[in-house]
């Protein structure tokens, strides 16, 4: 009986080694050693073969770039989508060339890491304004908020100056890429004052602040946050170049009128009212008018379903009788295109309204 059981084991192990050695005689691709996924693309073709990124392929195609895009890398691409190009007005391939090619490259190539593969995961815990240098040889700014930091799966909310990431570490067969909701807005070797002076929507605001001898200053180190009324919000409240040419300055507050929407020393990205909210419990930021009783208070949020980033500034006077304070005037801003405009030493930010009046900064009404 036993001979029997043993002769059987014995049959039974020849035919499974058989069995094995046929399968690794025979051609069969589904035991080769695996091979790289040839659905992970480098950067250029994955863009080009994405219908999301239509028009952001189409930029870097018109500027170059996409040759270079397949190249080894590594790259972390942070991408734009089409819905973010149609906020800044580009709808179609073509109006690609009504830009200037050589300053597209270098915005282009300001949305690109070389020789580095940046997922989320390589991000400190709750880092502020880290900085990387990106493809153009300028810096940028990521900030992320890390819920429940340590977990199995942890939340991460992720911003490349001021633009939130929407889906992160998307692989590519020569690095990353990271999808961001709006077009970042770096402007090279321009201060704060060089990009209000540039901008003829703002002709009104600056007029005031040269009236008031607040100019000057924004051309220095800084840093400076400003939230800038553009003439349409002025023009809602009778107030155009002619009347800024005929105010008697000896009769209001500078600081207040104008310096109201000044943050001095400040750098502040519209999302990093959420980013401060959820690191140090920071829900409110107000901060004192420069030589003034008044305050500002800044606030952001997001709505859904689109998780749209709207701003709003309050400004206040204090009152012992009421912890608020007594609400002189309020503006919002709800279009993201316009928000965090980077320069060298500051930040500008445009403004669809004006807070205070010129006659709210009558020096008569001062308790000095």
């Amino acid at each position: 009986m036993k001979t029997r059981q043993y002769i059987s084991r014995h049959i039974f192990n020849l035919l499974a080694l058989a069995s094995i050695l046929f399968l690794f005689g025979c051609e069969h691709e589904d035991f080769s050693v695996s091979q790289p996924n040839e659905q992970i693309r480098p950067a250029g073709d994955f863009i080009k073969n994405n219908y999301d990124f239509r028009l952001f392929y189409a930029a870097l195609a018109y500027t170059g770039l996409i040759e270079e895009l397949n190249g080894e890398g590594p790259f972390t691409v942070l991408a734009v989508g089409d819905k973010a190009f149609n906020e800044i007005g580009i709808h179609r391939p073509s109006d690609f060339t009504q830009l200037d090619r050589d300053s597209l490259r270098r915005a282009l190539q300001y949305h690109v890491l070389v020789n580095r593969r940046l997922l989320v995961a390589d991000l400190p815990t709750n880092g502020v304004d880290v900085r990387y240098e990106t493809w153009s040889g300028d810096q940028l700014y990521a900030s992320i908020i890390s819920f429940s930091p340590g977990s199995t799966t942890p939340i991460n909310d992720l911003y490349f100056n001021g633009s939130k990431v929407l889906r992160k570490d998307v692989p590519l067969a020569n690095g990353v890429l990271q999808v961001i909701d709006k077009m970042m807005k770096y402007h090279k070797s321009k201060t704060v004052k060089d990009l209000l002076e540039s901008l003829p929507q703002y002709s009104v605001y600056v007029a005031g602040l040269k009236k008031f001898g607040l100019w000057d200053e924004l051309g220095q180190d800084g840093p400076f946050t400003i939230f800038a009324p553009n003439n349409d919000a002025f023009a809602a409240q009778g107030i155009d170049l002619e009347t800024i040419n005929d105010i008697n300055t000896s009769l209001y507050e500078g600081n207040r009128l104008f310096g109201a929407y000044i943050m001095y020393g400040k750098h502040y990205f519209i999302s990093d009212r959420q980013v401060f909210a959820a690191i140090n419990n920071e829900f409110n930021f107000n901060i004192k008018l420069r030589n003034d009783e008044y305050w500002l208070a800044f606030q952001a949020t997001t709505e859904w379903p689109d998780w749209l980033l709207k701003y709003s500034i309050t400004l206040f006077k204090p009152n012992p009788n009421n912890p608020w304070g007594d609400v002189v005037g309020m503006a919002n801003s709800s279009i993201r295109s316009r928000f965090d405009h980077l320069c060298e030493n500051g930040l500008v930010h445009d403004l669809e309204a004006i807070v205070i009046l010129p006659e709210q900064a009558m020096k008569t009404q001062s308790t000095e």
